[in-house]
């Protein structure tokens, strides 16, 4: 209750500082926003805080002398913006008044041109009459086109139409000096305009006392520029002085009681106040007293014609304020009506309801104009009257209701919601004439009271009345019978233009004068039937491209589409037939589109802020549609119903129907409550139900009809389906209160750390979040083991920052490793509890975790065998390949372990570079496609034995997408037959011992087998091959590298005794050392192919004869280093011809010297792939060629000088970690090593956090 203690002033001063100048659109960019006024009491307010906040500060000499720095600060910044900004009014006023004293010069001095001027200009009938029409539609884009036809034209006999023209036409404030530049050319051109061009204006300007002004937006104009005229000389001072005062007393004097005319008088004091009345805005006058600057005056008129000119706007404030001080006194018995009925009826008509937001628009208008009036004539405001309360009525219904228990509503439930509904784009960023509709208050007006009984009398009102039903005009979209009469009318039209253009146009020479004229005739019905002809076609490129736009326009489907889609139409196709051509369309939607219809709906409301005919004609087409179904009382088109009460209620959330009518369909709907109509009242619930039960002046009546739907679905025997569907609608409005838990708070370092990890944490404060989270106490076990928890929990972040996650975990590798081989061993262990529990719920969860694995091993933190670990459980792990033995944690029917596999592959699998990893993963990818196909394979998706067209298509692209990006040019196999086959082929190759004695249908024994390769062969081959991943750690030792769990500092626990080995253990041994030592032995047999940059030249080539020139030239070739490039023949197709140096050289040798020429040598292919030739020629040292090669040089030996500098570097900076670490203890020494280190490696030191997988991966 106490926020609402404040004036109606103050609000509506509040409110008036925002809006725009209560002016018409015409001139709304040229007024100033009125200033806003802050009461006597609000200034005493603001004085006694800070006063109180000086009191405060007073114990502390330090913070005071802190505020007093920083407030002459802030005193010096607004004192040099007070300064730029009265500096720059007084230079705009200098400007404005000088260029007015030298237009008047100009017309008062000037030279009229004699008759022999105006005898070589041009009299002609047609140029003159089209130069008067265009006058009337004058603006200021055609001054430059009218001033050149001025002055070739003989206007002498026009003038009296020319003086009309300007007069009357409709201009704008921009026009104004454009209109002033014109009338000036004309008067210093022709001796009788001054005279003429004042009669035409006392006609326009003829305002009797009595009448009031039919067009103020057009007076408001004239009347500006009419006295820029006088004041700039076309107009002669001493009559124009007389008209402007008779125009300026009747206007206040028949405005003394509505004061409908103070916009015009305020236009004219803005812009025009300075000349005529000596006015200055009082902001400015006073900082002008300030600072000692002196305002410049016109000297149009004399001190005494300006002094009786402002008393008379003086007067007519004073009475505005008297008006003012009435309008708030109305509106406030208003208000106190409102809260009496409130108080009653505990609740008020929209027709109360509007008719005071009307009142308080125009209170608001009058006095932001008041306050704007007040500004110029430097008089203060009346102090307007004070209520406990403020009038505005939404205040007085707040309160009630919030009396009544309801609490803080919310109609959306969340932001995205809300902003889908109330944030429609702002078109005037598109549309550059862009104005709101003017509202008809009588269609505003609700009919009746908004009571359940005012809802029952309309309804009956309306059943009686028998309204057709649409269905038959919704089927056709383009009825013929609107489009017949115009394709008549324009096919006679067309078929007469034909018959008038029959006879042919005379083209002898011999042409009688008589016969002249219809000859120009006939021309010109030609020239009209082509320009008809070229119309239509545009009108049908038109149709058609409207049709397009409505075919697309069921395909916009989010919120930016429908965006765009509104604002073409807006742009392209608003026209009246296409507006109603797009609400049969909009209303003939599809029944089962309704996904749809909240996007239509949108699209109608952006409309709507431009035409309000397409939201009225589709509100009416449904409710009249809803009370033929209703009437109809069948069983039939229910998803017609559907389709209707839901767009109804899509409408209703962004205002475009009436909350009144809303309820009145689910009363009607309520009357006979069954079958279908159970059906509709729970859809209209469902789309609009909580926002009209979160509605202030709907949530009483859609609280009884709630109820109402309760106790009917209770006293009546219906089927179970309608009763829960009653019940699911009426709990989702109203919700069951239950008992909340409270949350328990967490600590401060808890809250911390999950601020840190699933708020700050990005791809551009990764390093940040390392620093933070390495300060926190790691040595308490509470803090880490929070700070653990959190790291292993990926599936609480948004999918893109999982990779950020691992880059985090990454970063503190090197500092914290116990911590990170947790987060790691929790990984795992999440990864396998999803495998062991099949549940829909952690679908995303374990998506997430498996992106989690493949980004740690991009950073390092796994190894590639743990990866393959991990995939072959998820393809075996629980998986049944017997078709009749159901597996509970693989059901045939789930495709999820596909795509979880695919996850981790498309993360992870491109990087398996070294041969061993790349060897493993093609054995993993054989056992995948065998799984892939045998889930596609199985009868739960296919019809028929070899049909697979139930699968779904999504897995099937995820599947391929996957192996194509981890190998392209993989060749998949297209049945289960061949992926079987493949897997004994493999068995075979791998273990052909095992062959007889495993006879099993799944190979899951060769998972095992195939994961125990050698992995310190793994991780060096790794390592080595694998240019981009680079390393924080270097390689390990196949001990450490399977340990990950094991403390260095604790004993090792007794290995158990070695088993002996069997025969075949021996024969698998051997055979595969024999197979690693020739597989390493045909490695070493590869020859390195390296692609050298530069190639020496032959001792053939340099022992070529040299020329007298060449001989003469030798100390240029003698320093020159002679280096030669591959030829590219730029195809196979050339015949080894050499390319132009000049469009596509060659690679070819560096340059020779800094002398005028450099030599080359060309080495190019035989004609019929011969040995090789070389060929010598002399590029310029300023070619392209020759600068490109010193560049090249010069990078190579800046990248030299760089390797050397940082090798350098590293050998500093390991003798200084030798030296700190041998003054460690040794305890320590052995602690602070890595588990997952060489012992003989020392501790990488994280300089600049996790290495950034884009940049090092793409």
């Amino acid at each position: 209750m106490q926020a609402s203690n404040s004036t109606p002033a103050a609000a509506s001063a509040t409110k008036t500082t925002t809006k725009p100048d209560a002016t018409p659109p015409d001139d709304q960019g040229k007024d100033d926003p009125p200033p806003a006024t802050v009461p006597a009491d609000d200034t005493s307010g603001l004085e006694d805080t800070s006063a109180s906040g000086a009191t405060a500060a007073e114990p502390s000499a330090t913070t005071g002398e802190t505020e007093t720095d920083t407030s002459a600060v802030d005193d010096a910044v607004q004192e040099a913006e007070e300064r730029e900004e009265l500096q720059q009014f007084v230079q705009e006023l200098r400007d404005k008044i000088e260029s007015k004293r030298q237009l008047r010069h100009q017309n008062s001095v000037f030279e009229l041109p004699g008759e022999e001027h105006f005898a070589r200009l041009d009299s002609n009938l047609k140029k003159n009459t089209a130069f008067v029409k265009k006058l009337k539609l004058f603006t200021a884009t055609q001054l430059e086109a009218l001033l050149k036809e001025l002055s070739a034209l003989n206007l002498s006999k026009y003038i009296s139409e020319i003086c009309a023209a300007l007069a009357e036409a409709k201009l704008k404030m921009t026009d104004v000096p454009a209109v002033v530049t014109l009338a000036s050319r004309l008067h210093c051109t022709y001796a009788d305009f001054d005279v003429q061009f004042l009669e035409a204006w006392q006609k326009a300007l003829n305002i009797k006392a009595t009448e009031k002004i039919n067009n103020p937006s057009k007076l408001r104009v004239d009347l500006r520029l009419f006295a820029e005229l006088v004041s700039s000389g076309v107009i002669q001072m001493k009559p124009g002085l007389a008209q402007l005062g008779v125009v300026l007393v009747h206007l206040i004097a028949q405005d003394k009681e509505d004061h409908s005319n103070f916009s015009i008088i305020l236009s004219f004091c803005r812009h025009c106040g300075e000349e005529y009345a000596g006015l200055v805005p009082q902001k400015v006058q006073q900082l002008a007293n300030k600072y000692g600057v002196e305002v410049p005056k016109s000297e149009f008129l004399t001190a005494d014609k300006q002094l009786n000119l402002r008393n008379m706007l003086k007067g007519y404030f004073k009475a505005l304020c008297k008006h003012v001080l009435a309008e708030q006194a109305e509106l406030m018995n208003m208000t106190k009506n409102i809260r009496r009925t409130m108080e009653c009826k505990g609740e008020i008509s929209t027709e109360k309801r509007e008719k005071c937001e009307v009142m308080q628009a125009s209170f608001d208008k009058l006095l932001a104009s008041a306050q704007s009036l007040s500004e110029l004539l430097g008089e203060p405001l009346p102090e307007l009257a004070k209520e406990s309360e403020c009038c505005n009525p939404g205040t007085v219904i707040d309160n009630m209701l919030d009396s009544a228990a309801f609490g803080v509503l919310d109609p959306w439930g969340d932001e995205e919601t809300r902003s889908f509904y109330t944030d429609l784009p702002d078109l005037r960023q598109f549309l550059p004439n862009f104005s709101a509709p003017k509202v008809d208050l009588e269609q505003m007006e609700e009919p009746s009271e908004l009571t359940e009984e005012a809802i029952e009398a309309n309804l009956d009102a309306e059943m009686d009345i028998d309204d057709p039903p649409s269905t038959a005009s919704d089927s056709a979209d383009n009825p013929p019978s609107e489009e017949s009469p115009a394709a008549g009318a324009a096919g006679a039209a067309g078929a007469g233009t034909a018959a008038g253009a029959t006879p042919t146009t005379p083209v002898s020479e011999e042409v009688k004068p008589q016969k002249m004229g219809t000859a120009l005739m006939e021309l010109g019905r030609q020239q009209q039937n082509q320009n008809g002809q070229t119309q239509n076609q545009n009108q049908t490129q038109l149709r058609q491209q409207f049709d397009t736009f409505l075919v697309n326009l069921f395909n916009c489907v989010n919120k930016e589409l429908i965006d765009s889609a509104a604002i073409e139409f807006l742009l392209n196709f608003n026209t009246k037939h296409q507006r109603k051509k797009l609400t049969r369309t909009i209303f003939s939607v599809q029944r089962t589109r309704l996904d749809i219809l909240p996007y239509l709906s949108r699209f109608v409301a952006i409309v709507h802020m431009c035409n309000t005919d397409v939201a009225a004609d589709l509100s009416e087409l449904l409710r009249k549609e809803f009370k033929w179904h209703i009437r109809k009382k069948n069983q039939l088109n229910i998803e017609s119903k559907l389709k209707i009460v839901r767009f109804i209620g899509e409408l209703v959330k962004f205002g475009l129907f009436k909350k009144f009518d809303a309820l009145g369909c689910l009363k009607m709907l309520l009357r006979d409550f069954q079958h279908h109509q159970i059906e509709m009242a729970c859809a209209f619930v469902e789309v609009s139900g909580v926002y009209l039960y979160n509605c202030r002046d709907a949530r009483l009546l859609m609280n009884v009809f709630l109820d109402q739907m309760l106790r009917l679905k209770t006293a009546t025997a219906m089927d179970s389906r309608h009763a829960a569907q009653i019940e699911s609608v009426y709990y989702l409005v109203k919700p069951p209160e239950s008992s909340k838990k409270e949350a328990a708070p967490r600590p401060p370092m808890h809250e911390y750390i999950r601020h840190l990890i699933f708020e700050e944490l990005c791809k551009q404060n990764v390093e940040r979040c390392i620093k933070m989270l390495r300060r926190i106490n790691w040595q308490d076990p509470d803090t880490s083991g929070y700070a653990i928890k959190c790291l292993s929990k990926a599936y609480l972040l948004r999918f893109p920052l999982v990779r950020c996650l691992a880059d985090l975990v990454s970063g503190l590798s090197s500092y914290q490793p116990r911590a990170v081989t947790i987060v790691i061993d929790n990984v795992f262990e999440d990864i396998r509890a999803g495998l062991e529990i099949h549940s829909p719920r952690m679908a995303q969860r374990r998506i997430a975790m498996a992106k989690y694995l493949g980004e740690m091993y991009n950073y390092k933190l796994v190894e590639s065998t743990h990866i393959l670990n991990t995939l072959y459980s998820i393809i075996s792990l629980g998986v049944s390949m017997d078709q009749n033995v159901i597996s509970p944690l693989d059901p045939p029917d789930s495709l999820f372990r596909l795509k979880l596999a695919c996850m981790l592959l498309d993360t992870c699998g491109p990087y398996f570079t070294s041969q061993a990893t790349r060897k493993k993963l093609d054995y993993f990818l054989v056992f995948f496609q065998h799984y892939y196909w045998f889930k596609k394979s199985h009868p739960v998706f296919s019809k028929s034995e070899n049909t697979s067209d139930l699968f779904p298509i999504l897995v099937d692209h995820t599947y391929r997408d996957c192996l194509t990006s981890v190998r392209p040019k993989l060749k998949l196999y297209k049945s289960l037959d061949q992926a079987k086959a493949a897997i004994d082929a493999l068995q075979e190759k791998l273990y052909p011992q095992l062959k007889t004695n495993s006879n099993q249908d799944t190979p899951l024994t060769t998972i095992s087998e195939i994961s125990e390769l050698d992995e310190a062969a793994t991780d060096e081959d790794s390592g080595s091959s694998n240019e981009q991943r680079e390393r924080q750690v270097a390689g390990q030792e196949p001990e450490q590298g399977n340990d990950w769990t094991e403390n260095e500092t604790e004993p090792l626990p007794a290995q158990p005794l070695p088993q002996e080995k069997s025969k075949e253990d021996l024969e698998f041994e051997q055979m595969y050392e024999k197979m690693t030592t020739d597989s390493y032995q045909e490695r070493l047999k590869e020859p390195i192919k390296a692609t050298p940059k530069d190639i020496p030249v032959p001792m053939t080539a340099r022992l070529q004869k040299k020329s007298y020139e060449q001989l003469t030239n030798c100390n240029v070739s003698a320093t020159a280093p002679q280096q030669i490039s591959k030829a590219d023949t730029g195809g196979g197709g050339n015949g080894g011809a050499p390319s132009s140096p000049g469009t596509d050289p060659p690679e070819a040798g560096k340059p020779g010297g800094n002398g005028g020429a450099v030599p080359f040598v060309l080495m190019v292919r035989g004609n019929k792939g011969g040995k090789q030739q070389f060929k010598s020629f002399v590029a310029p040292s300023d070619s392209h060629l020759a600068i490109n090669l010193k560049l090249q040089e010069q990078k190579i030996r800046e990248e030299k000088e760089k390797v050397k500098r940082l090798t350098l570097n590293i050998t500093e900076r390991i003798e200084e970690e030798d030296y700190q670490e041998s003054l460690l203890p040794p305890q320590q020494r052995n602690f602070t090593q890595s588990y997952y280190q060489k012992p003989n490696k020392h501790k990488f030191k994280h300089q600049k956090g996790a290495p950034d997988a884009d940049l090092i991966f793409h």
